[in-house]
């Protein structure tokens, strides 16, 4: 920003040292004032006070320097003279040739004017008026916040020209009349008639950058986002999308985050609420993509959260995600989300306990998703607390949790349960490490339905278990070195027993349906997720983890290990974990230096030895040209609707082709139907004043309405111009 308030009140300065202006200085009588100069003459005759020769006026933070500067009292005017440099409070420095004002230091005239904001962006014109104290008006002037080059005779990524330039210090905006736009140097776009914020403020009003694209489903594309400051704490995003091929969408974005309060421990509460939206008049959806007699309808989508802090440690929010049908958000881009997850909880994480009470809603927006059979969570409490280090270092634990689920076609279930554990952490004689725990739970189950079908036949039903379990968990790490290698090799063992007849047909499996055997769960008390089923009886987790690290970074690890377990009915077929011996289930990492990192997971059939999951990642090269490959494969015998058979491949590379410009490409492709499922290209250049992104994506995949389609999109950001007003008026 041009502080010529600052520059008015440096010559003001000058003036109240020199002579008695009392209308010019009277607001600055009590600041202390220091100039230095050469020499300072005074020309009784002509009226003139003269400072010559490295003139230097210091005001609080502010420095004015000149060669010279000159009050002749009988024009009333301030004349500053070569090498004019104003330091400004806030970082902003003013260059000039010749400066001169009137004694009131309102109006008057600039040669050979720039700029240098404190973001270090640039303005310079060849004269500049000054006029009603807040105005300045400048004359063929450019405009830039790029660096400058090496090469001065470079013009720099852009810049914008203009005949005249204004600058209303008052309404912090910086408009242009007969402005060209030049990307390196070449004019691009004219515009009679431009404005924009100056670069000291944060927040306003104001077209931000519009995203251009086309899509095989949308035609050409076009989002043009208006931003309406509302306050300090307030504002909103009036953002319209534009579709050649699928009418226009409405949509918006309103936040507020307000302080409102203080705690009783004096920290600030605030407020913090988003909300956001859209919807379209367009074709009405529909599952078949050959239908030809679909209509039209209002399709929309509603997005809000909020989360507010309560006195005692104590927060409540919520999350409002909706869809009016399955594929709208794919469509338009917004969401490639299969679940859309709504919350509204209270909550506090304190000291050494937890609460938590919250309910749940969610909308699935895969095909083939009877929304009816969803439960919504009505509500779920959970209470956690840890007591402090007791006798012999050991700790008391309670977990407490009460559940409410309501499904409108099918069964409700509502379950209460308590427990109570008592856990004792050990280091051994020889350097072992285990940690031994006991725990008593009660549950108790209310449905209405059918508990094994989740039918909603069944009437009324209610059952109860008390589940004693015991744990422990040992493990010997052990450390060595040969040569330059540093390595740690620990056998661990997990012993655990819970009672037996845990799981009856009464009780419903709400919690744990879904779950994988791998080795981020072998050594856990139980590899349910939840708490509906229980791991009956005595079970034993063994394996071996090791880690060996050597010079220039080179490092092997991984864990390999098995279950038993006498109890396996629990445990669906194929699982892993349905014979009294388990799969083996391991990881290996090996990364040989910074240019290679390798991981592989594995579940491997205990009697075929043949591999029922694999799961490799290779990231490889250096930061200039970096390739990702993952693969995957699942056994076609692996439980689960959603674990078919699957094999494919991602591979991705990444190219830094210089210091701002980075490209990188994706593909996806399923080897079982050997096929491409999609496939992606970007492009980011960054540099100090502008971000170019571009983005092409290819789906080869059906899904409701949304065929396969190509959607290709361009977003150029320029610094300092993310809102902007453009039209013909002036």
């Amino acid at each position: 920003m041009i502080r010529f308030r600052h520059f008015a009140a440096g010559v003001a300065m000058v003036a109240a040292a020199f002579v008695s202006i009392a209308a010019t200085a009277q607001d600055d009588a009590d600041i202390p004032i220091l100039i230095t100069a050469e020499t300072i003459t005074y020309d009784t005759a002509a009226r003139t006070v003269t400072a010559e020769g490295d003139v230097e006026l210091t005001r609080e933070n502010e420095r004015l320097l000149a060669d010279r500067i000159t009050y002749n009292q009988a024009t009333d005017r301030v004349f500053a003279f070569g090498n004019i440099v104003l330091l400004g409070s806030e970082g902003d420095t003013l260059f000039a040739e010749e400066l001169e004002l009137d004694g009131a230091l309102r109006d008057g005239f600039v040669d050979g004017v720039a700029v240098l904001f404190d973001d270090n962006s640039r303005l310079a014109g060849v004269r500049a008026l000054r006029r009603e104290g807040n105005l300045t008006i400048m004359q063929n002037a450019v405009y830039s916040p790029c660096e400058l080059c090496e090469d001065q005779e470079r013009a720099p990524i852009w810049q914008i020209r203009a005949r005249t330039v204004i600058h209303d210090e008052d309404a912090k905006t910086i408009t242009y009349r007969h402005a060209v736009f030049e990307f390196f140097g070449v004019p691009i776009a004219y515009s009679p008639f431009f404005k924009h914020p100056d670069p000291t403020v944060e927040r306003k009003s104001g077209f931000l950058i519009p995203t251009f694209g086309s899509s095989s489903e949308l035609g050409l594309t076009l989002e043009t986002p208006y931003f309406f400051d509302l306050g300090p704490s307030q504002d909103f995003t009036f953002s319209p999308i534009f579709t050649t091929g699928a009418g226009t969408v409405l949509g918006g974005e309103f936040r507020d985050l307000s302080r409102i309060g203080i705690d009783s421990s004096g920290n600030d509460r605030v407020a913090d609420t988003v909300i956001s939206g859209s919807f379209t008049y367009t074709d009405a959806y529909t599952s078949d993509p050959d239908s030809n007699n679909r209509g039209e309808e209002f399709r929309g989508n509603l997005l809000a959260e909020g989360d507010y802090d309560l006195d005692n440690g104590f927060d409540t929010g919520f999350k409002i995600d909706l869809a009016s049908d399955n594929t709208y958000l794919e469509r338009y881009s917004f969401s490639n989300a299969d679940v859309l997850t709504n919350v509204g909880y209270v909550r506090r994480f304190r000291d050494r306990e937890a609460i938590d009470l919250s309910s749940y809603y969610f909308q699935s927006l895969r095909i083939d998703d009877p929304q009816g059979e969803i439960p919504i969570v009505l509500p779920e409490g959970r209470y956690s607390s840890i007591s402090e280090p007791w006798r012999w270092g050991s700790r008391w634990t309670v977990d407490s949790s009460a559940l409410s689920l309501y499904r409108t076609d099918g069964l409700d279930t509502r379950r209460v349960s308590f427990e109570g554990g008592w856990e004792l952490p050990k280091i051994g004689a020889i350097g072992d490490v285990f940690e031994f725990r006991a725990s008593l739970r009660g549950d108790f189950y209310n449905t209405e339905g059918d508990p094994e079908t989740f039918g909603s036949e069944g009437g009324d039903n209610s059952d109860a278990r008390l589940l004693p379990q015991l744990a422990v968990d040992w493990g010997w790490p052990l450390v060595g070195t040969t040569s330059s290698w540093q390595h740690v090799i620990e056998p661990r063992v997990t012993v655990g027993w819970a009672s037996p007849n845990g799981n009856s047909d009464e009780i419903p499996n709400e919690d744990s349906q879904v779950f994988e055997f791998d080795e981020t769960n072998l050594f856990e008390e139980s590899r349910f997720p939840g708490i509906d089923r229980v791991e009956e009886g005595p079970h034993v987790a063994y394996g071996l983890a090791f880690s060996s690290t050597g010079p220039r970074a080179l490092r092997i690890s991984g864990v390999i290990g098995q279950n038993y377990s006498r109890e396996t009915s629990v445990f669906p077929e194929n699982s892993g974990l349905d014979t009294n011996f388990s799969d083996y289930v391991g990881r290996l990492d090996f990364q040989p230096s910074t240019l290679l990192n390798v991981s592989y997971r594995f579940r491997l059939a205990k009697d075929e030895l043949n591999f029922r999951r694999s799961d490799l990642n290779v990231a490889a090269g250096p930061r200039a040209i970096r390739a990702t490959v993952n693969y995957t494969k699942l056994s076609e015998e692996l439980p689960g609707a959603d674990l078919d058979e699957r094999e494919e491949i991602v591979a991705g590379l990444r190219l830094q082709l210089f210091d701002n410009l980075a490209v990188a490409a994706q593909t996806r492709r399923d080897l079982n139907e050997d096929r491409t499922v999609a496939n992606s290209f970007g492009l980011i250049y960054t540099d100090s004043c502008v971000v170019l992104v571009m983005g092409l994506e290819q789906s080869n995949t059906t899904r409701g309405e949304i065929e396969e389609e190509t959607v290709f999109q361009v977003r150029l950001a320029l610094r300092n111009l993310g809102s902007l007003e453009t039209g013909t008026g002036g």
